[in-house]
Formats: structure tokens, C-alpha cells, sequence
């Protein structure tokens, strides 16, 4: 059941949508990381000096802050890269809390040491994300390239927990960390933080050059997505859930033959400004975007923009949509283009709706 805190998150996303206001903002403060992982499509070096110079100043984010925060801007999240590469990450946080702004803060928590942790505990996030990436020195090292990692990254945790610091801990599989998925959930559940855990991966659509997918098969990432889903909500919750997304009847607001507008919060009430100063409607488009030189001006734009963006037509209709990973920044990952087929999410989607078939109605074939 939604908690009070999110029926009022929900109402003020409504509002904000019909008065074109931007409630929620993400600041991409840099490029750079303190690990190297396979999957990543934003991950330059930790000490990148050319990075560095390109980077927009404090000042620049602070600003940009004060006329998001004017246009309607409450929820802020600070992203990189890892934010806290940057010398002046504290002077933002403290400047954009002072605001009066909900900031929260994406991080792997390489870097947070016992300064940070008291920093933390005297300025509480609204919420730190923290990326598990696995449970041990070996998978941190085959996936992130620094198996030392793992220790200072336990050790963070639990000390942000003593201190009452909010958490949410992120585990996003790939075949570099897959053996570790049940360890993962069993330290989530041990120390009692919300862990929240995709099996969808992104194409790296903005990284530098082509790299190959990082990832499982759809079959697999489909198998994985529905174990930890039942053990996650127990049979009587899981089975209430997909009575809903696989037998309830689609309905679609498309018309024959066309497929549907874009029907998230991305450029609608949200935006993603990237570590050179863009803004685009989410962090894993590429288009639209648009140059930020006026806040205003430019969340206008995108608004517009985002307006004419048309999914597949063959998704409106498709029995498995409740169950599947398309939005629009996936079907542009993907084939390059928002109205495209996206056949990975298609087919981790029938693979995932065979198996629930099979759980809800055992021993009739699929």
C-alpha cells in the first residue's frame, strides 16, 4: 500500500502536470567516477583534467538551482558520474538544501569516509542511493575494476545506517554480478534497507564510442526479474499483482494503427541536466535537448518537444505491456529512434509472461 509520503508525492506530480511545472530535477554534476564499471556509459577517469575543465563551475549549478527552484523545481537529485569526485559537491548540497530544495544523492559510496558520514548525519539527504554493484572483492573488481571497493562501500553503509541517514540501496544485474543476487538481497534484508533491484539494461546510448551490452539474455534477465519478485512479495501479494498485469483487459488511449504519446513524467514534470549543461527530459535520452542558457526557455522547449514523441505501434496494444520495460527512453536506446520496436524489452516481456502463466495457472502450456 502507498504510504501517506507518496499519495502526496503522486498528488503534487498531478498537479505539476497540469500547470507544466517542473517538480522534479536531476543535476548531473560530472562525468568523472571513482570506478571504471563495464556497463557504464558515463564513467571518465576520477582525476580526468580535461573532464574536469569542462565541467560547469559552482557557481553555474547554484544558479541553476535558484531558477529551477523558481519555476516550481522541489525534488533534486545530485547524479554523476559519483558527485562526490567533486571538491565543491558539500558547498552544492548545503546550498541547494538551504533552498529549501528535497535533495537527494546518487553515489556508490567509494568516497564516503567517517567525514562524510558525519557530514551526512548533520545534513541529512531526503534519500542517498547507494549502487550495490555486488557482494564480494571478486565481482568488484571483474565489474567495477577496484575489488578493494567492496569493503569501503560495506563499511559506508553501515555506518550511514547507525547514523539515521535515509537510505536505498540499487542492484542492477549483469553477467559480471549475477552470481551474487541472492547475497545482495540477503544483506539488504539483514540490515533493513529498501533495496531496489533491475534487470533491465540500458544500451550505453552516451558513452563514448560503441561499447558492447553489458547484460544478460532476456531470458535471463526475465527469470531473475520474477524470483526476486516472489520472494520479494511472497505468493498470495505476487499473485494478486499479476492477476492484474496479465489478465486484466488493455486499454489504450491510441488510436488503430498509431501508436501512444509518451505517458511518463520525463519532460513532463522532470528533467535531466547533464554534466555540460543540456537539458533533456531524461538521463538516458539523447533527444530532445536543449542548450541551457534560460532555465525557463529551455524547459519550455523541452516540454514541447517531448509532446511529439510517439511509442511503437505495435507496443499499444501488445498483450504484455503491464509487464514490460518500454518507455520511451528505451525504445530510443535500443533502435535509435522512440517509435522503434524495442526486441530485447519485447522479448524479456514474453519470457516474463510465460512464466507468469505458469505460476498462475500450473500445468496449462504457454
Amino acid at each position: 500500500m502507498p504510504s501517506e509520503y507518496d499519495r502526496l508525492i503522486d498528488s503534487l506530480f498531478t498537479k505539476a502536470e497540469a500547470s507544466g511545472v517542473p517538480l522534479s530535477g536531476t543535476f548531473e554534476l560530472t562525468s568523472r567516477c571513482s570506478l571504471d564499471c563495464k556497463m557504464c556509459y558515463i564513467h571518465r577517469k576520477e582525476n580526468d583534467r580535461e573532464a574536469m575543465r569542462c565541467e560547469k563551475p559552482t557557481e553555474w549549478w547554484l544558479e541553476l538551482a535558484k531558477t529551477a527552484k523558481d519555476a516550481g523545481m522541489l525534488l533534486l537529485l545530485l547524479t554523476g558520474g559519483e558527485p562526490l569526485v567533486r571538491r565543491d559537491f558539500e558547498e552544492i548540497y548545503l546550498a541547494c538544501r538551504s533552498m529549501g530544495l528535497l535533495v537527494s544523492v546518487n553515489t556508490n559510496a567509494t568516497l564516503i569516509d567517517e567525514n562524510k558520514v558525519r557530514f551526512f548525519k548533520g545534513n541529512p539527504p531526503h534519500r542517498l542511493n547507494i549502487t550495490l554493484y555486488g557482494a564480494s572483492e571478486e565481482t568488484y573488481e571483474s565489474l567495477c575494476g577496484d575489488g578493494k571497493a567492496y569493503g569501503r562501500v560495506i563499511k559506508a553503509i553501515r555506518a550511514l545506517k547507525e547514523a539515521g541517514v535515509r537510505l536505498k540501496l540499487n542492484y542492477t544485474l549483469t553477467p559480471y554480478n549475477a552470481q551474487d543476487k541472492e547475497k545482495i538481497f540477503e544483506f539488504a534484508n539483514e540490515e533493513g534497507i529498501e533495496l531496489q533491484a533491475v534487470s533491465y539494461m540500458y544500451p550505453p546510448v552516451r558513452a563514448q564510442g560503441a561499447p558492447d551490452i553489458e547484460r544478460l539474455s532476456a531470458k535471463d534477465a526475465a527469470a531473475a526479474q520474477f524470483g526476486w519478485q516472489r520472494k520479494r512479495l511472497g505468493d498470495d501479494k505476487f499473485r494478486k499483482l499479476l492477476e492484474f498485469k496479465v489478465k486484466s483487459p488493455i486499454v489504450t488511449t491510441a488510436q488503430e494503427g498509431c501508436g501512444e504519446r509518451i505517458n511518463c513524467r520525463a519532460g513532463s514534470t522532470t528533467f535531466w541536466v547533464t554534466w555540460d549543461g543540456e537539458m533533456t527530459p531524461c538521463g538516458m535520452m539523447n533527444e530532445p535537448k536543449e542548450r541551457i542558457e534560460d532555465f525557463s526557455a529551455a524547459w519550455e522547449k523541452i516540454r514541447a518537444r517531448r509532446k511529439n514523441i510517439i511509442m511503437p505501434v505495435e507496443c499499444a496494444r501488445c498483450e504484455w505491456r503491464r509487464i514490460c520495460d518500454l518507455c520511451a527512453a528505451v525504445s530510443y536506446a535500443e533502435t535509435g529512434r522512440f517509435d522503434g520496436k524495442p526486441e530485447y524489452a519485447c522479448k524479456k516481456a514474453h519470457e516474463y509472461g510465460k512464466l507468469c502463466q505458469e505460476f498462475l495457472d500450473p500445468g496449462e502450456k504457454t
